[in-house]
């Protein structure tokens, strides 16, 4: 049985709008889009721009003043109006990797805050920010770029107005450090009740629990699910139970500014919704080497088949559709048989074809050699061999998410990672990922 390439590839990420927050005040407008990391809050290196002058108050004092009651701590006295305006800002001056989430907080310490403008170099629009009802903090409101650089100029001003000036510079989390994700559905899409999803991450996750959390899912019977990780880069979600026919399940990972482990951070969230049918399964059993189809749990059809062979057994179990096409090219090669070998076969098209497995077992319509055999023998290479009828029907009123399940083989179930075998796992199993079942 060969192991063709899948028919369709998973769809790509859809990116969300830039998230913003409605400025009720100002200093400026506004310019870059994205995710993530936070730094500490630090002293800006700003220097007053006029030197205030000196009140007459602040002439030496006589020696008489050196009493112990004029030396009571600053902390007693009332701050200096004249004293220049403190500003602390964070990211700190030359942070890198700063989280584009994390938002960025210019704070006068001392004084009121003029102007703060901040900007990605070497060009682009000034990022919005509020100012706080003091005047006092001013905080970006938009999410940054990442692997961007940003200049960050402030103005403050003291009790005499006189103006302190300051610039600083930080970089964002670096293109290489960025993790996005898909997932196995498409937007707006139809699929069976045993659809499982699977989100497949461009750099290992290491939080795992974390990116779980960040995963909601509602619709389709609101059943509660479990999570299995099959490597540090995939993992799937299915409900308890298979999700209801004729309904509707919006899916969500909120991935943007979540660091994944080792400084790796999410660039993007994902949203997809999507719908069921009609409730679909079909039962083939090898005792009777027929398969039984029902659509809405009342039986639409029975038909006659051919299974795997004695060297190439039909696994069991259930199995989800994965993929379908009206023709698909078969290849001995594809399982390494050669001319001379007994089970080598030639290249040929199969017609209505829907992918049970990654390994590659089909339900497609038999070859013309294997149709008087059908419902008596088994002769192919793993795959369900149907007549026409039978495959056009499995083909053109199933779909993708649909469970076939093959029983009475006497051969273990396919590996839940060859496909979607996940509905052959209990779910008080789930999320273990040494347990061991019938594969």
């Amino acid at each position: 049985m060969p192991s063709p390439v899948p028919l369709s590839p998973c769809p790509d990420p859809v990116l969300p709008a830039p998230r913003t927050t409605p400025a009720p005040r100002r200093l400026l407008a506004l310019g870059a889009v994205t995710v993530l990391l936070a730094t500490g809050c630090a002293q800006a290196s700003g220097a007053p721009a006029e030197e205030p002058a000196t009140p007459a108050s602040a002439a030496p004092s006589s020696p008489a003043s050196t009493s112990p009651a004029s030396t009571s701590p600053a902390s007693t006295r009332p701050p200096d109006p004249a004293a220049p305006a403190e500003v602390s800002v964070a990211p700190a001056d030359t942070a890198v990797e700063h989280n584009p989430v994390d938002p960025v907080v210019v704070r006068a310490d001392r004084g009121e805050l003029t102007d703060v403008v901040l900007v990605p170099v070497p060009g682009g629009a000034p990022v919005p920010g509020e100012l706080s009802a003091d005047g006092r903090t001013w905080t970006s409101t938009e999410v940054l770029g990442f692997d961007t650089r940003y200049e960050l100029h402030w103005s403050a001003a003291s009790g005499t107005g006189a103006t302190t000036t300051g610039t600083s510079t930080f970089t964002t989390v670096l293109a290489a450090h960025e993790v996005d994700a898909r997932l196995n559905v498409v937007d707006g899409g139809v699929y069976g009740t045993g659809q499982v999803l699977e989100f497949s991450f461009s750099e290992p996750v290491v939080h795992k629990e974390q990116v779980e959390e960040a995963v909601t899912v509602h619709g389709g019977g609101d059943r509660a699910g479990a999570f299995r990780w099959y490597s540090d880069t995939t993992v799937r979600y299915r409900s308890a139970e298979k999700w209801a026919p004729h309904s509707r399940i919006t899916v969500s990972l909120d991935l943007l500014g979540l660091d994944v482990g080792h400084g790796m951070v999410g660039n993007h969230d994902l949203r997809r919704s999507f719908s069921t049918g009609a409730e679909h399964y079909a039962r083939v059993d090898n005792k009777t080497k027929t398969l039984t189809a029902w659509v809405d749990g009342e039986v639409a059809g029975t038909f006659p088949v051919t299974l795997g062979n004695a060297d190439w057994p039909s696994t069991t179990g259930q199995k989800v559709i994965m993929e379908q096409a009206p023709q698909y090219l078969f290849k001995a090669a594809s399982l390494d048989l050669k001319p001379g070998d007994p089970h080598w076969y030639e290249t040929f098209w199969a017609s209505n074809v829907s992918r049970l497995t990654a390994s590659g077992e089909f339900v497609h319509q038999a070859l013309p050699s294997a149709m008087p055999v059908l419902g008596i023998a088994n002769v192919s290479h793993g795959c369900v061999g149907m007549p026409p009828e039978g495959a056009k029907f499995i083909h053109d009123v199933f779909r993708p998410g649909d469970v076939v399940e093959v029983v009475g083989t006497g051969y273990p179930q396919a590996d839940p990672d060859d496909g979607y075998g996940d509905w052959n796992i209990p779910l008080e199993h789930y999320a273990d990922e040494e347990w061991q079942g019938d594969w």
